[in-house]
């Protein structure tokens, strides 16, 4: 095993027992997921602060289980509470806020005032018209409806323009108390419906929504990264809460300190106004009675207090329990993350393991058993592909239409990989018994030469000249691919003994008998080929009574035709591939020294190209 691949098996080994650990510590959780909410509205400058409820509102329909659900109609209660809390502090603050003295404010009370009179008038004549009106006879009453027409015609115009003098009022600052009933007026409609609760509806109602698609690694990373974030919503919500509750409680301190300072104030004042029993005068018991009304005012504002603190406690309490809750189902989704993390390791490490066990499995091949190399080369690919497609599985998940998916998958690899396809399969055949190997000599699209390589796809020669000549390399690799072996044809001149049949040619002058010569060069041929011929004749006989065919005669043949310049001889006998070369120099030799003996010249031509050999 190699430093790297050892490295790797070490590393998933130890982020294996990580996942582990991390699945033990997130077990027995509840599952489910919530998604993140929108960040809280802003609140601008409104008066009055609807944060914490907005807030509630934007939690509460992700609110998975019964539990969650009933939590989240508390918070919405509880910071509906508050939001008439604030309602109340912000009308008191503003009836007791003096109204700013600008001009503006100035010209739109002045024109308030004038508007209020004018309509005062216009409703008195009105009423004394309609009175008149009433008791009137024939033209007079005519007359005077005439008369009230205008008056209410004038009557509504006074009071569009008193309304616009109010809304004009409210927007230059002069008119707080309108502002702030515009919204309790709006907060109280959206309740009426709900009897005075407020609308529970949304609680739970994208519950569905928050549970992952499937148990896919990814559908669970998005799932727990929602519900993370969610958890740390709540955790804000209830920091505020919180920390509210801490403002109300030092602002409700001061004000008992200052309480508890006016009345000890006022209980000096108290005894020194009672000198001998002696009556108070009336300035001193007017300024009594403000300093109680003072005291009291002071007194409701901490019982308010109170109630805020307690409110803000009870919302921080809801927050904290379903934060808890939410808490639990993140670390259920969690676990279940986790889960599909270490099926990827294991998947990963299983892959490793296969891999160093076919390397070794491998490694005791023999030389000379060459198909085998290739059919580790294809184990190897085959089990990195089932690895990766089982991690792919568990991080995507299986789609929902398996049966289409790869149907549609199927074809349009069939369609964009069909050169491929049919060269793998085409590799299998090449395998088989009927194949080739490596160093046999074939002859592939016309292209001779040796094998040198065989590929799951391709098969590459090393060329060599035709068959009839030297046979020599001539430098060149020649890539197939391997669809040949099924939509083409290929010649192997390796197997079965390894025969084929080879050719020389020789050219006698006009003027010489080539009868004799032939019959000379007949002996030798038979001579130095009988052996061969003998055997390729035994092999030829085996497989033609075993497939049914008759065998063909491995004896050599000699055919005499005439030339231009004489007569040409060939002869065609058989041979061993690997043996022709060696074979032919002995055939060529004998018939130079044949033709020397009976002193035959040379022909004035050279012979013609000789003709490549015939496979069997």
């Amino acid at each position: 095993m190699q430093s790297y691949q050892r490295a790797l098996l070490i590393i998933l080994a130890a982020l294996l027992v990580l996942t582990g650990a991390g699945i033990v510590l997130t077990r027995n959780s509840e599952m489910g997921t919530a998604p993140l909410a929108q960040n809280k509205p802003r609140q601008g400058s409104a008066p009055v602060d609807l944060g914490q409820f907005q807030n509630a509102q934007s939690l509460a329909p992700f609110a998975a289980n019964t539990q969650e659900q009933d939590l989240a109609r508390d918070a919405l209660r509880t910071a509906d509470h508050e939001v008439d809390f604030e309602f109340t502090v912000a009308l008191s603050a503003a009836t007791n806020r003096p109204l700013p003295s600008t001009p503006e404010v100035k010209a739109i009370l002045e024109r308030i005032s004038a508007a209020e009179k004018r309509v005062a008038d216009l409703d008195d004549e009105v009423a004394r018209l309609t009175k008149l009106s009433a008791n009137a006879k024939g033209s007079q009453k005519d007359a005077l409806a005439q008369q009230l027409d205008l008056a209410k015609a004038r009557l509504e115009l006074n009071e569009d323009e008193l309304n616009d003098a109010d809304q004009d009022l409210a927007r230059a600052g002069g008119d707080p108390q309108s502002r702030i009933q515009q919204m309790v007026d709006e907060h109280n409609a959206a309740n009426q419906s709900n009897n005075g609760q407020p609308d529970f509806s949304s609680v739970g109602k994208q519950a569905s929504s928050t549970v992952p698609a499937s148990n896919s690694f990814l559908s669970l990373a998005r799932a727990w990264y929602a519900v993370h974030s969610f958890v740390k919503r709540l955790g804000e919500a209830e920091q505020e809460a919180t920390a509210k509750a801490a403002a109300f409680s030092g602002r409700h301190d001061a004000l008992e300190g200052q309480l508890e300072q006016a009345q000890s104030q006022q209980s000096k004042k108290l005894a020194e106004s009672q000198p001998g029993g002696a009556s108070s005068t009336s300035g001193q018991a007017t300024a009594a009675i403000a300093t109680y009304k003072s005291l009291t005012a002071m007194q409701q504002r901490m019982s308010t207090l109170d109630s805020r603190i307690r409110n803000q406690q009870d919302l921080a309490t809801t927050y904290s329990q379903w934060s808890a809750l939410a808490a639990g189902r993140e670390r259920g989704v969690l676990h279940s993350l986790l889960i599909s993390f270490a099926w990827m390791l294991v998947i990963a490490l299983a892959v490793v393991l296969a891999v160093q066990f076919l390397d070794r499995l491998f490694a005791r091949v023999e030389p000379d058993q060459k198909k085998l190399l290739t059919l580790r080369a294809v184990a190897n690919i085959a089990t990195r592909a089932v690895g990766a497609i089982l991690i792919l599985l568990v991080i995507f998940g299986l789609p929902s239409q398996m049966a289409t998916v790869l149907a549609l998958a199927g074809a349009g690899l069939t369609v964009a990989l069909k050169d491929f396809i049919v060269g793998f399969f085409g590799w299998f055949v090449l395998m088989g018994k009927n194949g080739i190997r490596h160093g046999d000599w074939v002859e592939i699209n016309g292209v001779s030469g040796e094998v040198v390589e065989i590929g799951l796809f391709h098969t590459v020669l090393l060329e060599t000249g035709n068959w009839n000549d030297a046979g020599h390399p001539t430098g060149r690799r020649v890539t197939f691919v391997n669809s040949y072996a099924i939509e083409g044809h290929y010649f192997n001149f390796s197997t079965s003994g390894q025969w084929l049949w080879d050719e020389l040619e020789l050219v006698l002058p006009v003027d010489q008998d080539p009868y004799p010569v032939v019959e000379e060069i007949q002996k030798i041929v038979t001579t130095e080929t009988d052996a061969n011929a003998r055997l390729a004749k035994q092999e030829w006989e085996r497989m033609g009574s075993a497939r049914g065919i008759r065998a063909f005669s491995a004896g050599p043949a000699i055919s005499v035709r005439p030339a231009n310049l004489g007569f040409e001889i060939v002869v065609r006998y058989v041979t061993r591939a690997n043996e022709r070369h060696q074979q032919r120099a002995k055939l060529y030799y004998a018939i130079v020294e044949l033709l020397r003996r009976k002193n035959i010249p040379e022909p004035a031509a050279p012979p013609a190209e000789p003709s490549a050999a015939a496979a069997t």
